[in-house]
């Protein structure tokens, strides 16, 4: 479907390789980049450490890998043949086409010998082509005889769902694609922020859902406006702790509160909403709270962590991607990627179980049933055992908050 299309970029690339790491409009490094690979292979001069990424100090190796982890991963479905229609050699080259431009940072590479500013392309002021996201996303039409845009926030957005940035009503969404388990990762995300609504948690990222029409068939999409702003950075929490020595006698966890403390925030505001995420992962089987799934925002004039980034992604959860739906004891045994490696052993960083009044969610399993069976088209049995691992889960919250230990594997009623 993709032969023949071919491609423009916004500026002629200097074959030299040779680039200045920007931060807005401060030169912050100079490197050497692999024209082909869009690696960076030297850091030849820093000229502001304290304008470095959070968390990435001036060793070559880390300031690449925090390079290479902007762009779409390379397990990412059809980014191989996305990358073969646009004659990109890999997922790095295609985000420095866009000079590696996103909407989480102000972050981007300048070649030597352009004359560029960070108000001219910038991603939050100005417009950018829908061309590339659609080619990602497989969703939207493209004129493959037409030279496509590689300038586009879509070549800079991580994670294994297909997404990409769209403009709407003046806003920026994050869409998110998956024609596969009936569409249900977009319809958990308006799952999600129901749960908060209905708990009065403010600090989460609201859901909206779409539609889009893959190959003539119909599916649900998930629209999460932006977080981000030209005041305002994303700082995950891999991206804070990936370089840092943890202590043999700190855990994971409380190396990351730490680290946030250190470079702002209060130590009881990080703990509030960790607490509040583990308890409402929980009861949602949220099996994907990675560390690159939650974090901080960062105040690039302040030189700090300004607070916490709202609760996102929560798009795999629900047992989207198994035939057969657990319940009973079986739900407390579900494995996960966080902190710990089984989802009941989270429970034991809670301090304050009381943090999610429990009495707001009656009835939520069946709002969270009727959602299923409106937005996506899998049988009413299956909807019908989704929602009700999360009655049970919200049992066994219960149980939590009444002091029983829920993690060990004895009978604990």
């Amino acid at each position: 479907m993709k032969q023949g299309c071919t491609a423009k970029t916004r500026g002629a690339v200097m074959p030299s390789g040779l680039y200045v790491l920007k931060h807005k409009d401060m030169d912050v490094a100079m490197v050497q980049i692999d024209m082909a690979t869009g690696k960076i292979e030297y850091v030849l001069d820093i000229y502001l450490p304290e304008e470095l990424p959070v968390g990435v100090d001036g060793d070559v190796q880390h300031i690449a890998a925090w390079w290479a982890s902007r762009a779409v991963p390379d397990s990412r479905r059809g980014i191989q043949q996305v990358l073969h229609c646009l004659n990109e050699e890999t997922n790095l080259s295609l985000m420095l086409s866009a000079y590696g431009l996103g909407l989480t940072d102000h972050y981007w590479m300048q070649p030597i010998g352009e004359e560029l500013y960070w108000r001219d392309l910038n991603f939050y002021e100005n417009d950018f082509s829908d061309e590339l996201g659609n080619l990602l996303t497989d969703s939207g039409r493209v004129d493959m005889e037409m030279n496509i845009s590689k300038f586009s926030p879509a070549s800079s957005v991580n994670g294994e769902m297909k997404k990409k940035w769209v403009r709407m009503e003046d806003t920026r969404y994050l869409m998110k694609v998956n024609v596969n388990d009936y569409g249900q990762q977009a319809v958990n995300e308006l799952i999600a922020s129901r749960l908060h609504e209905r708990l009065g948690w403010v600090n989460y990222v609201p859901c909206r859902l779409d539609k889009v029409v893959v190959e003539g068939r119909e599916y649900p999409c998930s629209l999460n406006p932006l977080f981000t702003s030209p005041e305002c950075e994303f700082v995950s929490a891999y991206q804070m702790i990936r370089d840092y020595k943890i202590p043999n006698t700190v855990s994971n966890y409380e190396a990351v509160i730490g680290l946030a403390v250190r470079f702002g925030l209060e130590e009881e505001i990080v703990r509030r909403q960790l607490e509040y995420t583990i308890m409402t992962d929980f009861i949602l089987s949220n099996t994907d709270r990675h560390f690159n799934n939650f974090g901080f925002l960062y105040g690039p004039s302040q030189h700090r962590l300004v607070s916490m980034a709202p609760v996102f992604d929560t798009g795999n959860s629900l047992f989207y991607n198994q035939e057969i739906i657990p319940s009973g004891e079986s739900l407390l045994k579900i494995t996960v990627s966080s902190f710990c490696k089984r989802e009941a052993d989270m429970l034991r960083y809670v301090e304050h179980p009381d943090a999610v009044d429990l009495k707001q969610l009656e009835h939520f399993h069946a709002e969270a049933e009727i959602m299923l069976k409106e937005y996506t088209d899998m049988p009413d049995k299956r909807a019908k055992a989704i929602a009700d691992t999360i009655r049970q889960k919200i049992g066994y919250l219960g149980l939590f908050q009444q002091g029983k230990k829920i993690w060990k594997r004895e009978k604990y009623w």
